[in-house]
C-alpha cells in the first residue's frame, strides 16, 4: 500500500539534512536552504529516513530550512510558501508528504491567529497542487512545562487545520507521546535538536501513527 510510494518533507531544522534539504538536483529552489544535522550524524538516524526505510518510500524532495517558520506570506523560507515546491526537477509529484513545522513560530511568539490561518493555508496549497495526496501533520510536542499551555493552543490550531482539510489529512501527536518535558530533553543535543535516540522516537511515533492511519 505504501511501498514505493513518493514522499516529500516540509518541516524547519529537525527535519534537515546537508545535502538531502538543499539539493538542487532534487528541486531546484532548495539549493540555498539552510540545515542544521550533517555529517557525522547518521543520515540513517533521521526520524524521516527511519519512516523511509520503514515504509519503503521512495524520497521525493525534502524541502526542509533550519530556522524556518511555518507562517509568513512574505517569507520565502517560511512553510507556507516552500508548500509549492514539493515536486522534483523531473516533475515526480509527492504521494505522501510529511509536515513538521511550528516550533519557530512558537518560540518567536507568532500570534497563534496567524500561525492557524497560515497552517490552513498550507494545507490548501497541498491539496490543490498535488491532488490525492497523504498528508502526515506532526504537532508540536510538550518538550517545556512553561511552555505547555501555549503548545497545546498552537496544537488546537493545528488540530482544526487537520480537520477542515478533509480525510487525507491525519496528526502524528508528539504533544500526548513520550517524548516529552525532561526525557525530550534528554535525547536533544541542545535542548531541541534531536539526538540519535531522539530522531528514533520521534520516528517510532510517526510510524505508528501512519500504520493506525493504513491498518498496516
Amino acid at each position: 500500500m505504501l511501498k514505493g510510494k513518493k514522499l516529500s518533507i516540509l518541516g524547519d531544522s529537525l527535519s534537515t539534512y546537508k545535502g538531502v534539504s538543499n539539493d538542487y538536483n532534487a528541486n531546484e529552489t532548495t539549493y540555498i536552504n539552510s540545515y542544521h544535522y550533517k555529517e557525522p550524524f547518521p543520515l540513517e538516524g533521521t526520524y524521516w529516513m527511519r519512516l523511509i526505510n520503514a515504509f519503503s518510500f521512495e524520497l521525493c524532495v525534502n524541502n526542509s530550512w533550519s530556522g524556518g517558520n511555518l507562517s509568513g506570506k512574505d517569507d520565502l523560507t517560511s512553510g507556507v510558501n516552500r508548500a509549492h515546491q514539493l515536486s522534483n526537477n523531473n516533475g515526480d509529484v509527492p504521494e505522501f508528504i510529511i509536515l513538521f513545522m511550528g516550533l519557530n513560530d512558537l518560540g518567536r511568539n507568532v500570534p497563534v491567529k496567524i500561525f492557524e490561518r497560515d497552517y490552513k493555508a498550507t494545507l490548501s496549497i497541498i491539496k490543490e497542487k498535488y491532488p490525492g495526496v497523504t498528508v502526515c501533520c506532526v504537532n508540536l510536542p510538550d518538550r517545556d512545562i512553561y511552555l505547555r499551555d501555549r503548545v497545546a493552543i498552537f496544537n488546537e490550531a493545528i488540530d482544526s487545520a487537520v480537520k477542515d482539510a478533509g480525510e487525507e489529512f491525519f496528526i502524528a501527536d508528539l504533544y500526548r507521546s513520550r517524548l516529552n518535558n525532561d526525557f525530550y530533553y534528554m535525547n536533544t543535543m541542545d535542548g531541541l535538536h534531536l539526538d540519535e535516540d531522539g530522531m528514533r522516537i520521534i520516528g517510532e511515533i510517526i510510524e505508528q501513527a501512519i500504520r493506525e492511519k493504513f491498518n498496516v
